[in-house]
């Protein structure tokens, strides 16, 4: 499903639309962009707009685009909603290289945090990056995230196997972390 528009103090989280994919794909063009995720080659554009259409019909994941001066830069999302245990996966892409280093990531985890924990019976939120994403470690950091183990020597980047981080963020210490 895709979630609610949310506003942040520099960012807007809002649904894809259908043009959005003609913008996304093109953020899978760039090495720089995908060298840390599991997908390298772009998707056509009906690829995408098949994505975009199951990821609206899932009832186990809530799907954003993150806008940043009106203009789509990435994409964040909850998955693998478990209902029964209360949580859920989160990703971020942030496709448009000259938006990095702004903090959107930070602000986008934080603000999809407080939704998952203020709007949803979730009680945990997992995540992970691969070793040697300086970026994903700081703003997950930054939102509360904290490692709990590694799959060591699980993805293959840059012609060498690294540690998958794994990661979470307790609704407790979110909680904590906002007195």
């Amino acid at each position: 499903m895709y979630g609610p528009v949310i506003e942040g103090k520099l960012v807007r989280l809002r649904p894809p639309k259908p043009e959005d994919a003609a913008v996304m794909i093109t953020w899978f063009e760039d090495l720089e962009v995908t060298r840390f995720i599991m997908r390298r080659n772009p998707p056509s554009i009906g690829e995408e707009n098949t994505f975009l259409e199951n990821l609206a019909k899932d009832p186990n994941a809530i799907q954003w685009v993150v806008e940043f001066q009106g203009q789509p830069v990435g994409t964040t999302a909850i998955a693998q909603i478990d209902w029964k245990n209360g949580s859920g996966m989160t990703g971020t892409i942030i496709g448009d290289k000259a938006v990095w280093g702004k903090g959107l990531a930070r602000e986008l985890m934080q603000i999809r945090a407080t939704f998952a924990f203020t709007h949803l019976p979730l009680r945990k939120l997992k995540s992970g990056y691969i070793d040697g994403n300086v970026a994903s470690a700081r703003a997950q950091a930054a939102a509360g995230y904290h490692e709990i183990g590694r799959w060591q020597r699980d993805q293959f980047v840059e012609g060498e196997w690294r540690d998958l981080v794994l990661t979470e963020l307790m609704r407790e210490d979110w909680e904590k972390s906002r007195v």
